[in-house]
């Protein structure tokens, strides 16, 4: 007798080996039955987006999803077997007012925001970006935008961006935009001191327009870290995406992110009318062949028209190593900043699991940095970073990374490096420091905690130890080196 098989059973099986022919050769996702069946029966995702914020994302002239963020997401939806469908916006205020209506099932790149986390789920973060500060030329470099509370910042709308700044500045003058290109031209018509957006979609948007008027001129102590935003009654959509995003290797991570770094500084002429400028030369040279004076006039216009792009091409590779410079510099100290240092822990940690390669870090922190900014004055205490950090810089190797851990900490990333080698070095620059005589401030001192890497580690527990290896340094009367080994501080 032949066994009756129900009809919802037999669906979910066929749609299930046609889940699977469809992921054949990607990475193994594994999904629930219930995952499964939730693909099978839902239908198409409705995505939203941020219709122009390039190398992130746009929705471009043929409606489709373009950018970073599009490269991620159909990854994503190739390794869970999604279907997604464009629900087109004309702004990001318009992009979050449709997901918050549910037009839309997911958003593919929000930050997560307590505002937003009425509506929306969010996943584990895919990027990360740090926000600066564009002005014109003729500004001065902005060291911290608190100092210019009565100024007018121009921000897209409903940028997470806003709420930080009114966080740190409650009567800061805002000035909302629809897209990165009104900031920037809201720059250029003086309407706003400065616009303030990520250093990718400045920086792509510099170079595809030739704002030569424009640079960067500060940073924020401010990193977005979007993730995919779902809507908040679709637990097992959230569950999906997670899963295929943990599928997603480094190199794929990194093979998306130079392709779209690459585009931001190659796009720097506008082509099209450099051939149209020729073109028209070309004609002018054939048809006034027989006159010489007319011919020498057409041969100088080209020559200035060559200048002038060469002369934009130049202004524009400065402007390119002006923005790596500050994406990975302390603005005061001119030390690698924090996400540099990050960097630096990571590449490290990857060559000593892939080669057992052996590194140390130092962790340390000036003694009673409270008393001179309080006694001194905070400019003061801004030159005694800045000469602490080049006596630093002094003592250091090449291939170590110094970097500012944050206020008036400080890291120091040393590869190939035992204990031996990292006490010694510890050593040597506490004795620095201390026969050190300070400009107004005169004698200085610093605790050092010292580790180095073990097989079982990862980054936070390296950090954490030699965190804990400082603050004994300062408990047992500062000045003073300790290296932290298993389980007990030496």
């Amino acid at each position: 007798m032949d066994r009756f098989i129900p009809p919802f059973a037999l669906s979910t099986l066929i749609g299930f080996l046609c889940l699977s022919a469809n992921t054949l050769g990607s990475p193994h996702i594994a999904l629930t039955a219930e995952e499964t069946a939730y693909i099978l029966n839902k239908g198409p995702i409705r995505m939203c987006v941020d219709p122009n914020w390039m190398p992130y994302e746009r929705i471009d002239n043929e409606a489709q999803h373009v950018g970073m963020a599009a490269d991620y997401l159909r990854l994503f939806s190739k390794r869970a077997g999604l279907e997604l469908t464009l629900h087109p916006t004309s702004s990001w205020q318009e992009t979050l007012d449709a997901a918050e209506r549910r037009d839309c099932d997911i958003i593919s790149m929000a930050r997560d925001t307590q505002q937003r986390r009425r509506f929306m789920n969010f996943t584990s973060p895919y990027v990360t970006y740090p926000y600066v500060i564009a002005t014109t030329n003729d500004k001065f470099f902005i060291e911290d935008i608190r100092q210019h509370p009565n100024r007018t910042f121009a921000v897209v709308k409903g940028y997470a961006a806003s709420q930080y700044l009114k966080d740190i500045m409650p009567n800061v003058k805002l000035l909302p935009v629809d897209d990165i290109y009104e900031g920037l031209e809201k720059l250029r018509e003086r309407k706003a001191f400065g616009y303030v957006d990520s250093i990718l979609s400045i920086g792509y948007a510099i170079s595809k327009e030739s704002y030569v008027d424009i640079k960067i001129s500060g940073k924020l102590d401010f990193s977005s870290k979007p993730s995919v935003a779902v809507r908040k009654d679709e637990p097992l959509l959230l569950s999906i995406i997670q899963k295929a995003m943990d599928s997603v290797s480094e190199k794929e991570r990194q093979e998306i992110y130079n392709r779209w770094f690459s585009i931001r500084f190659e796009q720097g002429f506008d082509y099209k009318a450099f051939i149209q400028v020729l073109a028209v030369i070309t004609v002018l040279l054939g048809g006034l062949l027989f006159w010489n004076r007319k011919l020498s006039i057409a041969h100088k216009i080209a020559r200035d028209t060559l200048f002038q792009l060469h002369k934009t091409q130049k202004a524009l590779k400065e402007k390119n190593a002006q923005l790596e410079h500050i994406a990975s510099t302390d603005l005061l100290t001119g030390l690698c900043n924090r996400l540099k240092v990050d960097n630096s822990l990571e590449q490290e940690f990857e060559r000593q699991q892939r080669f057992g390669q052996i590194f140390s870090i130092i962790l340390l922190d000036i003694d009673h940095f409270k008393r001179v900014n309080d006694f001194h004055g905070h400019q003061i205490g801004d030159q005694v970073l800045i000469e602490f950090s080049a006596l630093l810089g002094e003592h250091v190797r090449s291939v170590d990374t110094l970097g500012r851990w944050g206020g008036e900490e400080f890291m120091i990333v040393c590869p190939g490096t035992d204990e031996e080698g990292i006490t010694g070095l510890a050593s040597k620059l506490k004795a620095a420091i201390e026969n050190h005589s300070f400009s107004t401030v005169g004698q200085q001192t610093a605790s050092f905690g010292a580790t180095t890497i073990r097989a079982s580690d990862d980054i936070q527990q390296l950090i954490l130890r030699a965190d804990k290896a400082m603050y004994r340094a300062k408990n047992e009367g500062r000045n003073r080196v300790i290296f932290y080994k298993d389980e007990a501080i030496v």
